[in-house]
């Protein structure tokens, strides 16, 4: 009996344990080599044990270049050990996203990625249109258009999430009117669609109890959604939505946080919400929070001189941190345009007085030849992302679609 033979009559446990743990693409292959592994590669089984070991990546989408490019994603993969560390984009990996997203060319965003799924919009429509996408998959779903239109005086934020106790997958749509040459408040409403709940609508639930800065979007962390507010009538800076109750609340702040920090975002990395603060014409403040939801535990994780490095061209722009490596090294991305490296050993150098000009240098050229983050392009959207082959089917959706 040949090995190919000995190998196909294995247990199936045996299988599975051996194929979750190849490169994605390689597993999309096994998946034409027979019937039998096309089956049991799409059982939940072995979708549960590969996203344990899937190694966590970014996923870039680069809009805003030539019309006959118009919106791809792509594929960063690191290396990340004490003594050295990179990243590397994944060959044959471009991604074209849904057709339905992409009907008006380059507006395409990615509002949060969790288990392999992607939420996305598309915002240059009186109405928006939300896909959910699983780009490993190349499936997706067109969530139904909302009832309710934009206009001018609105703005609307969304956020994707995952509930904590029934682990249902769940769309946050926050929508606000205001005031006509002001910033008054006229209607504040919040709505959730649940993946594979049956009724498949949007539904209200409460009134936002805050305004949120136009184009930002809930970040995930421990079943909840959070969002800085843009309310001058509050004393709260952060919003809270959690996915089980969908219920909101206030959650505590950096204490040194202040009030009109349009230069602030938050972000999620390393398993910790952290803060990342442009405002100040001197330095870029880079805040976690080592234990959710302690407010006394908000440290201050960096705080990078602008002027010594000669950091002049983020100085006004928002700045937020995509991977901490083991040796100190932080992956920065600044203006949806740069990728930037930051050695936090190196600062301690400097302050001993060895010269450090290089200590924020451009990484850009490590990307690939694909132009991933290359100055050319107007703008890159980047998240955190693990490869999955969780199927929307899974879910009794009746509209999956399969894309190229």
């Amino acid at each position: 009996m040949s090995n190919q033979a000995h190998f196909l009559n294995l247990p199936s446990h045996l299988i599975n344990d051996i194929l979750s743990r190849l490169p994605t693409k390689t597993i999309i292959q096994c998946k034409s080599v027979c019937k039998s592994w096309l089956s049991l590669l799409s059982e939940s089984e072995f979708t549960k044990l590969h996203l344990q070991r899937s190694p966590p990546c970014l996923i870039i989408n680069k809009f805003g270049c030539h019309p006959s490019e118009l919106t791809c994603f792509g594929l960063v993969e690191f290396e990340d050990e004490p003594d050295h560390h990179g990243f590397r984009y994944v060959a044959r990996t471009t991604i074209k996203p849904p057709e339905g997203c992409i009907e008006n060319g380059l507006s395409v965003t990615m509002v949060g990625s969790i288990n392999g799924l992607i939420c996305l919009t598309e915002s240059y429509h009186k109405h928006d249109a939300v896909n959910l996408w699983n780009p490993i998959m190349r499936e997706s779903i067109a969530l139904p258009v909302p009832e309710w239109g934009r206009s001018y005086t609105s703005t609307v934020s969304y956020g994707f999430g995952l509930s904590s106790e029934s682990r249902k997958y769940k769309v946050v749509r926050i929508f606000v009117e205001l005031e006509k040459n002001t910033r008054h408040i006229l209607k504040s409403n919040c709505y959730v669609y649940t993946l594979g709940e049956e009724t498949e609508l949007w539904r209200r639930i409460e009134q936002a109890p805050f305004l949120y800065n136009y184009g930002t979007y809930g970040v995930f962390l421990n079943g909840n959604l959070h969002w800085l507010t843009d309310d001058q009538d509050s004393s709260e800076l952060i919003s809270c939505f959690n996915l089980e109750t969908e219920l909101f609340s206030p959650f505590p702040a950096p204490p040194e946080l202040r009030k009109n920090f349009n230069l602030a975002s938050l972000g999620v990395s390393g398993g910790c919400l952290r803060l990342y603060d442009n405002n100040s014409d001197d330095e870029i403040v880079i805040w976690v929070m080592k234990e959710y939801g302690i407010k006394k535990l908000w440290t201050k994780e960096f705080v990078i001189q602008k002027e010594p490095v000669h950091l002049i061209d983020p100085s006004y722009e928002l700045v937020s941190v995509l991977k901490v490596f083991k040796d100190g090294d932080i992956l920065l991305l600044w203006r949806d345009e740069f990728f930037l490296s930051y050695d936090c050993w190196r600062q301690i150098l400097h302050q001993s007085g060895v010269d450090n000009d290089k200590l924020i240098k451009k990484v850009d050229d490590q990307m690939n030849e694909d132009g991933y983050a290359e100055k050319s392009y107007p703008c890159i959207d980047v998240m955190d992302y693990v490869p999955s082959f969780l199927s929307l089917k899974n879910f009794g959706m009746q509209m999956v679609e399969s894309t190229n």
